[in-house]
């Protein structure tokens, strides 16, 4: 009996570990008779295409594996094969379906079946039944019985023998993707945003396993590998262990290179894990941090426990090694978070100058706590994925719009990395605070006509051109700024309009610098004049450094080169920001 496990990525560069494990899982424990495949798609393909891709395999049994970001495509996927291959046995699963199997069942008759929660102990002997012609009760598959539809509670803690995803065929269609690996399931904390905390207590997976998966990893091509552990410092001594065997192998058996994410709360932080953090090589690990709000009444109603002043002063000290790029997350939407509580947290994340900051939307998600007591947590919020608050009892539609706003310019100043001398003077003279100036370049950039994407270019034009009206900032100090940060992140060799300034000493000072330093074979060199500094700065485009992703900007003086703009850039022990394949509509 043919079997296919189905996953639509929201990328071509994602993957998704869960139709891998479950392959391995079937491949392990169901019947020789059964045949299995895994097929990965994205939600960009055309649906026609997908769909044909599927019919193509004749398949007895199609599992879809259904997450926030696949769940419409996957369910068109579903009906369009259920009408031209009624005979095909349509299973879902995954956290977007795992709590709502009823709804899923009755609204959608298409579907056959519900695998709720872990599916490598449950979908095998669904397979199984199928295979066998056979009807079982089994634990955490939902389903229909004549009019009825029978619901099976959600599955966590699977007691069986672990299966690894990292099978033959993963790695033949692993590809250049981001590559994912989990050292433990579940989750210590129960935030009520989240499902992650109904997924039962915390495993851990044998961690020699782990080292050794880590290693299949990276000998198979992986650049960026990202633990999906939902709290991986929870317990320190394997966190210890992991990280320290990274440090250990990092150009040995692990290529250089290569980069491992992990997602961690900071205040639990411990001394043990500084020490080891801070002698890691360089870009060789990314840290995100979900600190979600500055507003202690607002954290204690989603029960997340969190201490803020040790989140602040660890993540300085972890931006002070400067060896790992730092990432921290606030939610907008949250329940007891007005607009002022907000900016005025968003405020002290921007102070941190965490390598990133990333402003989110609350989601509603189905199962989670804040989706089953609407009473404790009203507000109004999308019917369709992602489930986006629109209103809360706490902040208006209007005020979400203008977060939004204000995130779509963090986005491309901050998150991009291409503007971080500029916002630093930009911020030290104007007077404005940082949201402030996100959201009136938004507000700008509205009223001037741009709304979605825009050129690079010509955005470095605009924004030149706004924050030259702000107070206190003077245009040539400004514009030094801005040519800085062209330089040092663009390798084009190429000067937006209102950057330039043309000058005939130029020639005559790249002829004496090359004389001075000459290019290596095949190297781009950009060269500027500084003229409020009274200073020549430039770049050779020849290696990015791994963590702040820039170009190293240099100094001609005395024919010797340094790093440039002392005051201008940010103080050597917190680097900047890695944000080379961040931006988004720039």
């Amino acid at each position: 009996m043919k079997t296919i496990l189905c996953c639509l990525n929201s990328k071509y560069i994602h993957s998704s570990l869960a139709p891998w494990y479950l392959f391995s899982a079937c491949k392990r424990f169901c019947c020789e008779d059964v045949e299995l495949k895994v097929i990965e798609g994205t939600i960009n393909e055309n649906e026609n295409s997908i769909t044909e891709r599927l019919l193509g395999e004749k398949a007895d049994i199609l599992s879809f594996s259904c997450y926030i970001w696949n769940i419409e495509k996957t369910l068109i996927q579903a009906r369009k094969i259920k009408e031209q291959s009624p005979d095909t046995i349509i299973i879902l699963g995954g956290p977007e379906v795992s709590f709502c199997a009823r709804e899923i069942l009755t609204e959608n008759p298409f579907i056959d079946f519900v695998v709720s929660g872990e599916g490598e102990k449950s979908l095998p002997e669904l397979v199984d039944c199928i295979c066998a012609g056979c009807s079982a009760d089994i634990k955490g598959v939902s389903c229909r019985k004549g009019d009825s539809v029978i619901i099976s509670d959600s599955v966590s803690d699977v007691r069986q023998e672990k299966v690894s995803p990292y099978s033959e065929e993963y790695f033949s269609s692993s590809g250049n993707k981001i590559a994912y690996i989990e050292s433990s399931r579940g989750c210590p904390f129960s935030c009520a945003f989240c499902l992650s905390g109904r997924m039962g207590k915390v495993r851990y997976f044998d961690i020699n396993e782990v080292k050794n998966e880590m290693l299949q990893l990276c000998s198979m091509g992986a650049k960026t590998v990202k633990f999906v552990d939902r709290t991986f410092n929870c317990n320190s001594k394997r966190a210890a262990e992991i990280l320290g065997f990274i440090s250990q192998q990092y150009a040995k058996a692990i290529p250089e290179g290569v980069c491992f994410h992990f997602e961690i709360a900071a205040d639990i932080l411990t001394e043990e894990l500084f020490e080891i953090i801070e002698k890691l090589p360089v870009g060789s690990v990314q840290f995100e941090v979900g600190i979600q709000s500055f507003n202690e009444n607002t954290l204690k109603a989603i029960n997340r426990k969190t201490d803020l002043k040790k989140v602040t002063a660890n993540v300085k000290r972890l931006l002070s090694f400067g060896n790992c790029h730092i990432h921290i997350d606030l939610i907008a939407g949250l329940p007891e978070e007005n607009y002022e509580s907000f900016i005025k947290g968003f405020n002290k994340a921007y102070e941190i100058k965490a390598d990133m900051l990333q402003l989110g939307f609350l989601k509603i998600l189905k199962g989670s706590p804040m989706a089953e007591d609407r009473e404790r947590y009203p507000c109004e919020y999308s019917p369709l994925p992602p489930y986006e608050v629109i209103s809360t009892a706490y902040i208006s539609a209007e005020e979400l719009h203008k977060l939004h706003t204000a995130e779509n310019e963090l986005e491309r100043l901050y998150n991009s990395g291409r503007f971080t001398r500029t916002l630093d003077y930009v911020l030290s003279v104007s007077g404005l605070d940082p949201y402030t100036l996100f959201f009136s370049t938004g507000e700008h950039l509205k009223e001037k006509g741009y709304e979605g994407s825009i050129r690079l270019d010509e955005y470095v034009n605009i924004i030149h051109m706004y924050f030259s009206s702000l107070n206190n900032v003077d245009e040539d100090v400004l514009r030094d700024r801005m040519i800085c940060d062209r330089l040092s992140t663009n390798s084009s060799d190429v000067i937006p309009e209102k950057l330039k300034r043309p000058d005939p000493n130029l020639k005559k000072i790249k002829r004496e610098l090359e004389e001075l330093h000459p290019v290596k074979n095949g190297t781009v060199r950009s060269v500027a004049i500084l003229y409020s500094e009274n200073r020549v700065v430039y770049c050779d485009y020849d290696r990015k450094h791994p963590v702040t992703g820039e170009y190293s900007l240099r100094e001609m003086q005395n024919a010797e080169c340094k790093i440039a703009g002392d005051d201008s850039i940010r103080n050597s022990q917190s680097p900047m920001r890695n944000r080379g394949e961040m931006i988004r509509t720039v």
